[in-house]
């Protein structure tokens, strides 16, 4: 028998929810993104990084709503205030860059699940990209 994710909301503005579709653990195969996403948040060196870890301090500002290790992709604030905030001292043309390199290389996978340990979550690859265009969309504004 498969056994299936359970499916699951994630608030991404005040009335706004994004619904993490359901994917098969046992018949699809998985993307593993730790090498594309940038440094884990208990990386102390992240106080010093450089342009070129846009990312991993995007990330590490927007976890602010509980640990990553309880709570996985709801840790994460992802409200449009909560993104803008984070990116005011970030180089948001080299975010953009890495958030749009990263959505190229999900959508040139044919794994259907995506695993990023940053996250402490998998993802369907659908609501992954749609996740990423939701925060491309915000870094943009």
């Amino acid at each position: 028998m498969a056994r299936m994710a359970q499916r699951e909301r994630i608030s991404i503005g005040p009335d706004k929810e994004m619904e993490l579709l359901e994917f098969d653990y046992d018949s699809s195969p998985v993307l593993e993104l730790d090498e594309f996403l940038g440094s884990d948040s208990h990386n102390i060196s992240l106080k010093y990084a450089s342009i070129e870890e846009s990312l991993g301090q995007f990330w590490n500002k927007l976890e602010t709503d509980c640990s990553v290790d309880c709570c996985g992709i709801q840790a994460f604030g992802l409200w449009p205030d909560e993104i803008a905030k984070a990116t005011q001292e970030l180089d948001k043309a080299n975010l953009l860059k890495q958030l749009e390199t990263l959505k190229n290389q999900v959508l040139n996978s044919s794994e259907q699940i995506i695993s990023y340990h940053r996250f402490n979550q998998n993802f369907a690859k659908i609501s992954f990209l749609e996740l990423l265009d939701h925060l491309i969309k915000e870094v943009k504004k």
